[in-house]
């Protein structure tokens, strides 16, 4: 009976074991994150992952890094075989294209939206939700934002007192450095020549690509004027051409080489990576017509789930993404974004003194700047139509069309793309 009883406690240990086995493994979930950047921006995300990992035994974050070039078709591509990733990060109007062709999980379902939406500024949020649409597909996941750069002493040389807030200023700061000597008194490097650099001019004049209901607006006599203004930078003010123009803007402004530069905040993560001794840069937002507000351009990178992931995976993503607003959490993303030149600019304002790395004037510049850009439409078929607009707008910066005429025919696409 003794060994009965033995080989019945054997058998129910045994059972017990193979019972447990599949609850064990179940218990283990392996999230997959897509970055879109480079290898740094992964680092970055990777700190968020180990932070959920952390708080969330059992779950393990694999972050892998795509390319801005091909990252938007491969996730196409992944949504077509129903394999990849669980979540992804991306460009601005990813969303809402790729969530029209039923690639992406509605995140208001997921209670991602609700959660997210009174954090970020309200035109941020709105960029990323498609006009009239029911669903949400991603929500800020970081932005990059337009700024303009300068050395003090160059400006000063060159009997500039203030960085310019209007047009007008801007337009005879310029013209005094180059008087001054500087050999390229304007720079333009993110969005060079094309409909991002030009969007913050447009907006700035108080002009829109589309009004509050998609309808088509570039054309308009606002967009006229801001384009017409944004060819100055070319001809009259020696901005270089694309194809020219390279990314050395930080090393110019610092050697005097040139006077004002557009760029993004990651220049500001830059200088402070690569010259961290240099402390004569400054920034400053850029310039608006008479009556109407400085709006720069605010680009940066959506987060979205993958409709194809389960129920289960689509919970845990949603999860994932509500740490990412979390103050503790960002500040560990920017403590590796500032060892590689990586900085990473929540979409909650107040989470910009995070960034340590930022000198006090940039921080309040980047805060005031917030809350007042834009980020690109929520029209359909913007994205689709990015290529075609850029194509009319330098036909009249380097071309023999009037600049109605560009407008015109950029008009034309959009509206062909709606």
């Amino acid at each position: 009976m003794k060994r009965l009883g033995a080989i019945a406690i054997a058998i129910t240990m045994i059972a017990g074991v193979v019972l447990s086995t599949p609850a064990n493994a179940a218990a283990k979930q392996t999230l997959t994150v897509w970055a879109t950047g480079g290898d740094a921006d992964a680092a970055v995300m990777k700190a968020a992952g180990k932070a959920f990992e952390d708080a969330n035994p059992g779950v393990t974050v694999k972050v892998e890094a795509i390319s801005w070039g091909d990252g938007y078709a491969k996730v196409l591509a992944a949504a077509a075989a129903k394999k990849g990733p669980d979540v992804f990060t991306g460009g601005l109007s990813w969303g809402i294209s790729a969530g029209n062709k039923g690639a992406l999980a509605d995140l208001r379902k997921l209670g991602v939206a609700s959660f997210v939406q009174p954090k970020v500024p309200s035109q941020i949020y709105k960029a990323l939700v498609g006009y009239k649409s029911t669903k949400v597909y991603a929500v800020p996941f970081d932005l990059t934002l337009m700024m303009m750069f300068y050395d003090k002493t160059t400006l000063a040389n060159a009997g500039i007192t203030a960085a310019p807030k209007t047009i007008d200023q801007f337009n005879a700061a310029a013209e005094k450095l180059e008087a001054a000597g500087v050999a390229t008194p304007v720079y333009n490097e993110w969005g060079n020549a094309d409909w991002l650099g030009f969007f913050s001019w447009l907006y700035s004049s108080g002009g829109s690509l589309y009004d509050a209901k998609c309808k088509v607006t570039i054309n308009n006599a606002k967009g006229v004027a801001a384009l017409n203004q944004y060819k100055k930078l070319y001809t009259d003010y020696g901005a270089p051409k694309p194809g020219v123009a390279d990314w050395s803007m930080n090393d110019n402004i610092k050697e005097g080489k040139y006077g004002i530069g557009f760029s993004g905040n990651f220049q500001a993560s830059s200088y402070y990576t690569y010259n961290k001794d240099y402390k004569n840069w400054s920034v400053a937002p850029v310039p608006a017509a008479p009556g109407s507000k400085s709006v720069a351009f605010i680009g940066g990178r959506g987060i979205s789930v993958m409709g194809y992931a389960k129920p289960a995976q689509q919970q845990l993503a949603a999860k994932f993404i509500k740490t990412l607003f979390d103050r503790s959490v960002v500040r560990q993303m920017n403590l590796v974004g500032a060892a590689q030149n990586a900085i990473f600019l929540s979409p909650v304002i107040s989470n910009a003194d995070t960034i340590d790395a930022y000198p006090a004037d940039v921080l309040k510049t980047i805060k005031s700047q917030l809350r007042n850009a834009q980020g690109p439409p929520n029209c359909n078929g913007w994205e689709d139509s990015q290529a075609g607009v850029t194509t009319a707008i330098q036909n009249f910066l380097f071309g023999s069309a009037t600049a109605k005429a560009a407008l015109n025919e950029a008009a034309a696409v959009m509206k062909s793309k709606l």
